[in-house]
C-alpha cells in the first residue's frame, strides 16, 4: 500500500469534497489562486479547457478559456478519512461489495463522494441504501469504478 497522503488544509478539504460530490468532478467556482495552486501541486486538481482537454500544469493558473479545475483520484484520496480508506481498500470484497463491518456512517460519507453506490439484489443501482430509520440497510454498498480507481491510486512523492 502507498503511503498516506498529506493532511490538506480545511479550505483545501472543502474545495475537494464539493468537487468529489459534484456528477462532473469540477471544483467550485471562485476559489482563490492561492488555494488552487496549492491543490494543483499537490495533485489533487487539473485544470480542463476545451472539449476536456487538460491543461498542462504549467499553464494552468494562467488559462483564462473556457472549462474548470477538476478533482483528480488523489485528491479524492486526500479527504478519506483512515475508516473511509480502509473500507475502500481492505474491507471490500472481490466482486467489489464492502463487507459487513463497514458501518453505515463510513459508506454513506464513501456514497456522498461517489466512491460506492448502492444496488438491490438485481444488481440495480439504488439513490440511497433503504433504510427507513425503523430497519437497517436493504441494499448493498459496491465500489465504483471511481472507488476503484481511488484504491489503486499511486500518491505523487511528497
Amino acid at each position: 500500500m502507498s503511503p498516506e497522503p498529506r493532511a490538506p488544509k480545511p479550505g483545501v478539504v472543502k474545495a475537494l469534497k464539493t468537487a468529489a460530490a459534484a456528477d462532473d468532478g469540477r471544483a467550485p467556482d471562485g476559489l482563490s489562486r492561492r488555494l488552487v495552486a496549492s491543490m494543483l501541486e499537490a495533485g489533487y486538481v487539473y485544470r480542463d479547457g476545451i472539449g476536456g482537454v487538460r491543461i498542462d500544469n504549467k499553464d494552468a493558473l494562467d488559462y483564462d478559456g473556457p472549462g474548470g479545475w477538476r478533482i483528480t483520484d488523489v485528491g479524492r484520496r486526500a479527504v478519506l478519512t483512515d475508516a473511509q480508506w480502509r473500507a475502500l481498500t481492505e474491507r471490500v470484497a472481490r466482486e467489489g461489495v464492502l463487507l459487513p463491518n463497514v458501518n453505515w456512517v463510513t459508506k454513506q460519507a464513501l456514497h456522498d463522494l461517489g466512491l460506492v453506490e448502492y444496488r438491490d439484489d438485481s444488481g440495480r443501482i439504488q439513490p440511497t441504501d433503504g433504510s427507513t430509520g425503523l430497519r437497517g440497510p436493504i441494499y448493498k454498498a459496491f465500489r465504483t469504478e471511481t472507488g476503484r480507481r481511488v484504491a489503486a491510486a499511486e500518491l505523487p512523492a511528497q
